[in-house]
């Protein structure tokens, strides 16, 4: 992408001579290093593969070099919009004073105009003259029209319906506008911070799930639903579900909610160098507690079709009146919907799915990579100067706000699925017993409520508008996908550049869409075709909570151990304080039983591929003895090998395998496993996830890599491994790595860059063919582009004196060291290990919906 203040000649209309004052008063404010926030960040390396935000924009030479791009008459359209905001900021700040706080309404503010200019920015850096000026123009005047109508509805509301207490006084003293998602005439999310210290979002948007759901109640009946299940007597165990203050406005299609915060316990449950990754650490009691009120949000969101409830959309956090921090969801727009599997809630990461999105929810790891960012950034050039770029990997992240860790490092809800499940039982039982209350609720509550209608993920959407961003504008959206069909009503949406929005009454009804300013609140009906199975939301059955069975929970609990199975330490528990017994066999086979005193019961849910069966005992029998499934076996042993192949193979490895003896131990094991592994394969397939979980998977492919003397049996193990990951059961890069370890072992090019050798003390890719096209191989296979990845495994993993493994993982956690001896001239290859494909993410598109 040209940087700005590169030479050429001047297109669109001659800037002039002198900046205008506005753009001069940003330019100060940049050089006192106050705006930055105004223009893309400066990026560098960051862990992983990510880059992560080295600084803002600021200071003089920064100033200095805006200052001559600004006289590009390219940003001849930027400056107009500086004008324009500048002249209504000027109408605006004295206007609306009794409200709002000197110097917030400001053209230098960039938490309020920051998201607005900077895309004005790179869009007239990148774009085409003409449409920048279009498109930047009507940005202009949607921004002025989204704030104006937040304004006035400001000023009525702090004297109409504004929460109580000295927390929440004004004036407003801050205001932050969301940097990412915008709808209904690039409407956006607002903070705003109150004199009183008191937090609050100004969501413009109909879709109120925050208010049937989440609200919280006084003295009088139950202002949600959550409210109404909090104060029921407990059914099978006690529950608490997430509350928090969110209200109405005085007028239709917005609301009002109250900011969660981060909770006390707070910290870094990562480094790296000098970078924090920082997120919510709990002891193990405080953790216990967590995931047991999780569960029961978790039972919750199954139960009424709650969806969306990807990481960003729930967070940690505390209010005052709660004693201990909870899962709070905060963007609940989606619900009453059809979600056959607990994946579809957005909670978990499904590995079958079409779309990866494991930005879930209820995260396992804590990875960097963060889901959201903007995709042009500055990067330093050697000669010290700045040169924007798209960017093509994941932005890193310093905090989480959905990952949970306890203070032994662990993270995510596995060594504490006991506690989870046990609160979703909790939860659904009290669920099903208040079933006739749930239904007289919905029917009371149902008039004025809207719900979200998401037509299609929303990354088809971002995939079509950031082209269109970059370039200003120009031709009609498009998807990227030539299946893909955009509507007249998405259509218009998205030329103005918005993700398109669609709403339903939750009494029925056509679907709607929702008109933007000037208007306050305004629909009109769309034609949505073809509609999902079971139609659009909000589902009768729902309402009714005709689902509401105590059979129904199985497959939840069947999804939310088999997103976990790998990070259970013991997969045989009875704990007799939760009174939960569970035995896990493979990620889709076990079964857990709940003691129910108060009923005199014990129910046990037992679950295999195909089904999920319920069981109804007295609370006092004695435990029927669990079969062994073939399955649990194969995954014990499969680790067992691992473990023993590793213990040799990194030593031998790292002694630059010298070691004869060593040598012929690993072969003993590798032809032994081999052995085995062939009865298992003709007798269950390959094993995959489904099979034996990620872990085990894992280890039998790294098995077959290793076993040099068996080409036939890798061969057709390598025709399995591709039937597996078609059917998303494994990874594609494991079918990458065995595919070029087979090439190479041939004397043949490789065909994706999985292995390297050393050459002249730096690791190089063995031979690639067609090298053109490997990054187009290698991103069909989630792989990161080649030189990236060579860049950082040099940058990661420098050549000393002996061998080293390029992975840099112990054995059992994916390690890959050399298979044998050099295969040529004492080269040695090194399979360069990259993260895992679902961590190399499209950029902007941390909110698909699962």
């Amino acid at each position: 992408m040209p940087a700005p203040d590169s030479p050429g000649e001047a297109r669109g209309r001659e800037a002039p001579a002198r900046l205008p004052s506005s753009a001069r008063r940003v330019v100060d404010a940049v050089r006192e290093g106050a705006a930055g926030a105004m223009f893309p960040p400066v990026v560098g390396a960051g862990p992983e593969g990510t880059v992560a935000v080295d600084r803002l924009l600021g200071g003089e030479a920064d100033a200095r070099m805006l200052e001559r791009a600004l006289h590009d008459g390219r940003f001849s359209p930027l400056l107009e919009l500086w004008e324009r905001l500048d002249d209504w900021c000027a109408h605006s700040a004295p206007r609306y004073s009794g409200v709002v706080s000197a110097g917030i309404i400001d053209i230098t503010n960039a938490d309020v105009f920051g998201p607005t200019v900077s895309e004005a920015f790179v869009a007239c850096a990148a774009g085409k003259p003409r449409h920048a000026r279009e498109r930047v123009a009507e940005w202009g005047a949607r921004c002025e029209e989204f704030l104006t109508l937040f304004l006035d509805r400001l000023e009525r509301d702090m004297a109409a319906c504004w929460p109580a207490g000295p927390a929440f006084r004004g004036p407003v003293v801050g205001l932050w506008a969301h940097g990412e998602e915008t709808h209904n005439g690039r409407q956006r999310v607002l903070r705003l911070d109150c004199a009183g210290g008191g937090r609050i979002a100004y969501k413009p948007r109909p879709a109120s799930g925050e208010l049937l759901f989440t609200r919280a109640g006084g003295a009088g009946p139950p202002a949600s639903l959550f409210d109404l299940l909090n104060r029921a007597p407990a059914a099978s165990g006690e529950i608490r579900l997430p509350v928090l203050d969110c209200r109405p406005g005085s007028g239709p299609g917005y609301l009002w909610q109250e900011w969660i915060e981060p909770p006390p316990q707070w910290g870094p449950i990562r480094t790296s160098g000098r970078r924090e990754l920082s997120a919510a650490r709990f002891t193990p009691e405080e953790s216990g507690r967590f995931w047991h009120r999780t569960g029961s949000l978790t039972a919750a969101m199954f139960a009424f079709g709650i969806t969306d409830m990807i990481g960003g959309n729930v967070v940690t956090g505390s209010r005052p009146g709660d004693p201990e921090p909870l899962l709070y969801p905060i963007d609940l727009e989606i619900y009453l919907c059809r979600v056959p599997r607990l994946y579809d809630t957005g909670l978990l990461h499904d590995a079958t799915a079409e779309i990866d999105q494991h930005h879930v929810g209820l995260e396992r790891f804590a990875r960097w990579c963060a889901a959201e960012g903007p995709p042009v950034c500055w990067a330093e050039e050697p000669s010290g100067g700045l040169r924007l770029h798209r960017r093509r990997v994941s932005f890193a992240r310093d905090e989480t706000r959905n990952v949970v860790a306890d203070t032994e490092g662990r993270t995510g809800y596995g060594p504490y699925l006991p506690a989870l499940l046990r609160g979703m039982f909790d939860a659904w039982t009290l669920m099903c017993r208040r079933r006739a209350e749930i239904a007289a609720f919905f029917a009371a509550a149902a008039p004025g409520h809207h719900v979200r209608v998401l037509r299609r993920p929303t990354f088809q959407y971002f995939d079509a508008l950031v082209p269109r961003w970059l370039s200003g504008g120009g031709a009609a959206p498009r998807p990227a996908d030539p299946d893909v069909r955009f509507d007249r009503a998405e259509t218009e949406q998205l030329r103005r550049m918005d993700v398109p929005y669609f709403v339903r009454p939750l009494s029925g009804g056509p679907v709607l869409a929702v008109e933007p300013p000037p208007v306050p609140f305004c629909t009109s009906p769309v034609g949505a075709r073809p509609e999902p199975e079971g139609g659009w939301p909000p589902l009768t059955e729902l309402l009714e909570g005709a689902n509401l069975t105590l059979a129904g929970l199985g497959v939840a609990l069947r999804d939310a151990v088999e997103h976990v199975f790998d990070d259970v330490t013991d997969h045989v528990v009875t704990d007799e304080a939760l009174g939960v017994r569970l035995h896990l066999q493979s990620p889709a086979e076990g079964q857990v039983s709940f003691d129910w005193p108060e009923a005199g019961r014990r129910i046990t849910y037992r679950w295999d591929r195909a089904k999920v069966r319920l069981g109804v005992d007295p609370v006092d029998a004695p435990e029927a003895p669990v079969e062994p499934a073939p399955a649990g076996e194969i995954r014990r042993r499969l680790l067992r090998l691992d473990r023993l192949d590793g213990a040799v193979r990194m030593p031998w490895a790292a002694d630059g395998m010298r070691d004869e003896r060593a040598e012929r131990r690993l072969r003993e094991l590798t032809d032994a496993g081999i052995a085995w592994l062939a009865t298992i394969v003709a007798e269950h397939g390959w094993p995959g996830h489904a099979l034996v979980g990620a872990e085990a998977a894992a280890a039998a492919s790294r098995l077959v890599q290793h076993a040099r003397e068996h080409l036939d049996f890798r061969r057709r193990c390598l025709e399995l491994m591709r039937e597996a990951a078609g059917r998303r059961d494994l990874p594609w890069r494991e079918v990458a790595y065995l595919t070029d370890e087979l090439r190479v072992d041939e004397g043949r090019p490789q065909v994706y860059g999985t292995k390297f050798e050393p050459v002249a003390g730096r690791l190089e890719p063995w031979p690639v063919e067609e090298p053109e096209r490997v990054d187009q191989r290698r991103a069909a296979y989630g792989m990161e582009p080649l030189a990236d990845h060579t860049e950082r495994i040099r940058r990661r993993f420098p050549l000393g004196d002996g061998v080293r493994d390029p992975s840099g993982r112990p054995p059992g956690e994916g390690a890959r060291v050399p298979s044998g001896r050099p295969p040529r001239g004492g080269a040695v290859r090194a399979e360069a290990e990259p993260r895992p494909p679902e961590s190399v993410e499209r950029p902007l598109s941390g909110r698909e919906a699962t």
